[in-house]
């Protein structure tokens, strides 16, 4: 009888302890959900954000999957709203390169030349040498830094290429890395050329159809078909953007997704999946070239964990990245329909995904409403000091040295300062970059350097009415 009780008794304390940890397991994990979502609404209240769909996956496991904010129509951000991931297209073409090189079509070493017969830049030494791994790898030699062409938004991925013809190099092939959306372009012909299938439907067929990403396309006509807007920001005010597909930059840089297929491919990358590529290839793709910390769609860095393998994605009024860390099973993907350039979410998700709670924020837009206050009242002094010149009466040599301290300025702002970004800094700028992203900058720059060319037009003005009172005089 004592027996039974006993062993009854056993099963009673053995449930007890297992509902007490599942109970335990639970309340952790709604913790860590409460805590994810309370970052990610300061965020979005630090940065004024548009909308913002989320994906996370811990140790194999999704644990959190949710959007926040609104569509450009009003309507709420869902997990299923259209959203273009940007450069991150980068690594779902890299994806499709790699299948062919496993099918023997094609082989990393070889030039591209060998498979686009018409492909041409201006160093024909550069043309017969640029390798398939030279493209992937952002080590053709070519760089947004030279005479890029301007192309129809329109033209196909072949008249793209054919426009390259005139372009010069910064270096040699699989010596430097220069991040060149047009490597990747292509490599979305050379799809195309070898599979003899135009590259949204060699997609559609064994990149996305596979990972069950079925509302992911890479086709310009249902992508222009879409009225998906993104915005920008102006110092924190959100603005709708320009729509601009871009036909030609689809391999590099226009796949349009949503929330749920990009949590499909996150899980594709973690868990892997040798009907689609070998572990391999996998690894191929996610070690860095030599002198470079860029594998093949892929940034890698080390942490103590092991590597992060990472990519970004901006387009005006959209902004996306994706993260892993391949040893833990752990990565995070995020897509929002609005871009600027100061953003702090990365290092938050990242902690997420490494087990830490010790959030950083800091209040963007706060800090870039003070300062555009302060550039403000600078400007109007500016705009004030320069309108009391027009009633100055100064020697000539006073105007002289007026005259060369605005040249001097107007030149260190519009050609100086680009000179150092891109130059010193190894920054790919452009004038259409600020203005895109941060065009409340933009406002202020082009202010200060209108302002330095009226000061400048003043002095010699001065100059000229001082000459002809002079020859008067005499």
């Amino acid at each position: 009888m004592y027996e039974r009780v006993d062993k009854m008794n056993k099963k009673v304390i053995l449930i007890l302890i297992i509902f007490l940890m599942v109970t335990q397991i639970n309340i952790g994990f709604a913790e860590d959900i409460d805590a994810i979502d309370s970052m990610i609404e300061k965020h979005i209240k630090n940065s004024n954000l548009h909308g913002i769909g989320v994906g996370i996956i811990k140790n194999n496991e999704l644990i959190y999957k949710e959007t926040k904010g609104i569509e450009s129509d009003g309507d709420k951000l869902t997990s299923t709203s259209p959203l273009f991931v940007a450069s991150l297209s980068k690594s779902m073409t890299g994806l499709a390169v790699m299948q062919l090189v496993e099918k023997d079509l094609i082989s990393l070493d070889d030039p591209i030349k060998k498979y686009i017969s018409y492909f041409q830049v201006e160093s024909k030494e550069l043309s017969q040498n640029i390798t398939i791994k030279n493209l992937l790898n952002h080590q053709s030699g070519l760089s947004t830094s030279t005479n890029l062409p301007d192309t129809e938004n329109d033209a196909s991925l072949k008249e793209r290429v054919r426009a390259l013809s005139n372009l010069n190099a910064v270096s040699e092939n699989g010596q430097e890395f220069h991040y060149f959306n047009d490597n990747y372009n292509i490599l979305g012909l050379l799809i195309e050329e070898v599979t003899g299938k135009p590259y949204a439907t060699y997609m559609e067929e064994s990149i996305f159809r596979p990972l069950g990403m079925n509302n992911t396309t890479a086709e310009f006509s249902v992508i222009r078909g879409k009225e998906v807007y993104g915005h920008k920001s102006i110092y924190g005010f959100s603005m709708q953007a320009d729509r601009d597909i871009v036909r030609y930059d689809i391999p590099s840089g226009f796949i349009l997704t949503n929330l749920n297929d990009m949590v499909k491919y996150l899980s594709f990358l973690i868990e892997k999946n040798p009907k689609i590529i070998s572990d391999n290839t996998f690894n191929t793709m996610r070690t860095a070239a030599q002198n470079s910390e860029y594998g093949m769609g892929w940034y890698i860095r080390d942490i103590n964990e092991g590597k992060v393998i990472e990519h970004s994605g901006s387009l005006p009024g959209f902004n996306a990245h994706l993260a892993l860390i391949p040893e833990t099973n752990s990565g995070y993907v995020y897509i929002m329909n609005q871009n600027h350039m100061f953003r702090n979410i990365n290092g938050n998700l990242l902690k997420v995904i490494r087990g830490k709670t010790d959030f950083n924020h800091f209040p963007f837009v706060l800090v870039l409403r003070i300062i555009a206050l302060i550039l403000l009242l600078l400007a109007i002094k500016d705009i004030w000091s320069t309108f009391k010149l027009t009633k100055k009466q100064k020697s000539k040599d006073a105007w002289i040295k007026g005259s060369i301290k605005a040249l001097v300025m107007a030149i260190f702002l519009f050609w100086g300062i680009p000179f150092i970004l891109t130059n010193l800094l190894n920054l790919n700028f452009s004038y259409r970059y600020v203005l895109t992203y941060t065009p409340g900058l933009a406002i202020f720059w082009f202010l200060a350097i209108a302002i330095q060319i009226i000061r400048l037009g003043i002095s010699i003005w001065k100059l000229l009415i001082k000459n002809d009172f002079t020859l008067i005089t005499k």
